[in-house]
């Protein structure tokens, strides 16, 4: 199946396949060449540069990503997807216009970036990376079958997509219009009036006004519904996310309720520069269709068949016969993030060891490792701390101290769950004592066994310690899980690398170098940020081009009332709701010592209902709490035997504070403070 390859017209020494991701990242974002090129590597984890010869260089051997590799997965899933649109040559598009195979080609080429992330993945999964060498090229060729199947562009979204890159090559005329408030509809997920998740971006008329620096600002409003309980917010996937702090180059800067984030006015092509939240720069290209008068019904469609998939609608029935009202228009939008900050959640760094995103870390006897069997009771690999979490992590080189790769080595170990009795490896090894976490792949629960392997949940831990060869050398590791708790077990080594210490204000961040390629599936890198006498776990996001199908004013306000929504004004600031405070909440008497056995836990659920488990015998109580204010938080609490409380939420900083009256203690009224896990 043929194909076309391109380069950037300054970077003609090598054509390949990774140089057309560059081409097409410069094309569809309008970024100039290097910051193409760092994006494609971002979102590959390739360290050599995508210009380079790889046929000339020697396959990576210290477990990172293999650019030969993810060329030919390049080539494959391009062929494959050129298959499966073929028929549409010489149909019309949605503009009315003729398909031709430049238009096939150029719409191949836009959504491989789209799917770099999970062509990356595809490379990780057992059955290509364990292949044979006279396996490989059939294992390839299967995965990017099934991923051009599972994720690809349909012979039904090709109509769609060519008519949106015609018009951002041949951008119609605009219309200058006095600015006013507006907003976009950026995404919804509908189940019913009761349960639904809207995220909108809008501002108000001098909002939508160019400043001194010639900047356009916008609002982020996420609202979540769960069984009639609102929580509203601005930035994070969940209200408690709404606390982190991210670097922004001069400074730790957070992004709370009605933070204005800043983009350039559209240029002739519907290219614009954005910086959202202090956290990610940079550029995005729409093009913008009237859909006035058409039905709801057919709109949304269009939406799902062309493959976008950030708005959803559980039952579109509910959309009846209803047509959109005059102004209404739909926007195709292409975000292509340039570059990601050091990020963190900082909230509960004063909570119990294990109870906050602070890193934890066990002593240096603990640290050590070694065969529990060939030691004392009571020390070493058997030392009672060895139950629990360790003590917080304070400074960067604390951390790399004990993170050395030495496990404690058991014998085979049982657990019995439901009456069934499940056993683990021969061997079972604790590495949780000497490793860091660089996150998780897979997504079963820990809380049961259900889709378990038995003793193990069949995710993999990714790990890393801080031992090797060469100057701030890291080893990588892929885990067990314990199901029962989480617990890392039998690790083995996937890859090496190094870490780098960068000092960003008052603060220090620790990020890692040749990541291997099992690391593929996580849609963030780790990083390790010190400040303020704790080790934080951080977060840098990849650079992966995302692709939104959104709705203007008139469109949205439609829609949304159509499904009995309400539609924010926004012109009016965004306020907070008492579900805004969900989340999990550990209290304490201030005068009592931070430990993982004092005070108790509140867990808020999104639905609305309150449970509460005494940390001193881990025992749950009825319970029930009232946010009386949700713009203060203040709230009202009532727990067992007789005890009531009064205070405050700081919604952006995760914290508590107020005052308690408990009958059974002496005195029988203190103070309390608390955090947000």
């Amino acid at each position: 199946t043929a194909y076309t390859l391109s380069a950037p017209a300054d970077q003609v020494a090598v054509v390949s396949p990774l140089t057309t991701l560059v081409q097409q990242a410069v094309a569809s974002s309008g970024a100039t060449t290097a910051q193409a090129a760092k994006s494609v590597q971002d979102a590959t984890g390739l360290t050599a540069s995508p210009f380079a010869d790889f046929t000339k260089a020697a396959a990576p051997t210290d477990g990172s990503v293999n650019p030969s590799t993810v060329a030919r997965m390049i080539v494959l899933t391009t062929q494959q997807q050129a298959t499966v649109i073929a028929s549409t040559l010489g149909t019309n598009a949605a503009d009315g216009t003729k398909i031709t195979q430049a238009d096939l080609d150029k719409a191949i080429q836009k959504k491989l970036l789209e799917l770099l992330p999970a062509l990356v993945t595809a490379l990780s999964e057992p059955a290509v990376a364990n292949a044979s060498a006279e396996q490989k090229a059939a294992a390839l060729l299967a995965a990017a079958t099934n991923l051009v199947s599972t994720s690809g562009l349909s012979a039904a979204a090709v109509a769609t997509v060519v008519a949106i890159n015609t018009q951002t090559a041949n951008p119609p005329a605009v219309v200058a219009a006095a600015p006013a408030p507006g907003l976009n509809l950026d995404t919804l997920n509908f189940t019913d009036a009761s349960n639904h998740y809207v995220r909108t971006l809008g501002g108000s008329a001098a909002q939508n006004t160019p400043d001194a620096n010639n900047l356009l600002r916008y609002v982020e409003r996420r609202t979540r519904v769960a069984n009639g309980q609102v929580a509203r917010w601005g930035s994070g996937s969940d209200p408690a996310r709404n606390a982190d702090l991210s670097w922004n180059g001069s400074a730790w800067v957070a992004c709370p309720i009605n933070t204005e984030n800043t983009s350039t006015p559209r240029d002739a092509q519907g290219n614009s520069q954005y910086t959202y939240c202090g956290r990610e720069t940079g550029k995005s290209q729409r093009a913008t269709f009237d859909i006035a008068g058409k039905s709801m019904a057919d709109v949304y469609a269009n939406v799902i068949a062309a493959g976008y998939t950030n708005l959803r609608i559980a039952n579109p029935s509910a959309l009846g016969t209803a047509t959109f009202p005059a102004d209404s228009k739909i926007v195709y939008q292409t975000n292509t993030p340039l570059t990601d900050a050091v990020s963190y959640y900082p909230a509960g760094a004063n909570s119990a060891p294990g109870f906050a995103n602070v890193v934890t870390q066990y002593s240096a006897a603990i640290a050590a490792g070694g065969t529990a069997a060939a030691q004392p009771a009571l020390t070493g690999c058997n030392a009672t701390e060895a139950q629990g979490n360790g003590a917080s992590s304070t400074t960067l080189e604390g951390m790399i101290a004990v993170k050395q790769g030495t496990p404690c080595v058991y014998g085979q170990s049982s657990i019995t769950y439901n009456g069934t009795t499940y056993l683990s490896d021969a061997t079972n090894v604790w590495w949780g004592n000497s490793t860091v976490s660089l996150g998780t792949v897979g997504t079963v629960s820990t809380a049961t066994n259900a889709g378990s392997t038995g003793f193990y949940t069949g995710n993999t831990l990714l790990r890393a310690a801080f031992t090797g060869s060469g100057a701030n050398a890291v080893t990588y590791y892929a885990c067990k899980q314990r199901f029962l708790n989480g617990s890392t077990r039998n690790c083995t080594v996937i890859g090496t690398g190094s870490y780098t210490i960068t000092t960003l204000g008052d603060g220090r961040a620790l990020s890692f170098n040749n990541l291997p390629l099992q690391a593929a599936p996580l849609t963030s890198n780790r990083v390790f940020v010190e400040r303020g006498g704790y080790v934080y776990f951080g977060y840098q996001s990849k650079t992966t081009v995302t692709n939104r199908a959104r709705m203007n004013t008139a469109a949205t306000t439609a829609l949304l009332t159509q499904l009995g929504l309400a539609v924010d004004d926004p012109s009016v600031p965004f306020t907070l709701a008492n579900g805004s405070y969900q989340g999990t909440w550990d209290v304490r008497d201030s005068a009592a010592a931070v430990s993982p056995t004092n005070g108790t836990t509140l867990f808020i659920n999104g639905n609305g209902s309150v449970s509460c488990q005494d940390r001193s015998d881990s025992s749950f109580f009825a319970c029930t709490l009232f946010v009386t204010d949700a713009a203060t938080g203040t709230f009202t609490f009532t727990g067992k035997a007789g005890t009531t409380a009064s205070g405050a939420f700081n919604f952006a900083a995760g914290s508590a504070t107020g005052t308690y009256t408990d009958p059974t203690s002496t005195p029988p009224t203190g103070t309390f403070v608390g955090a947000r896990r």
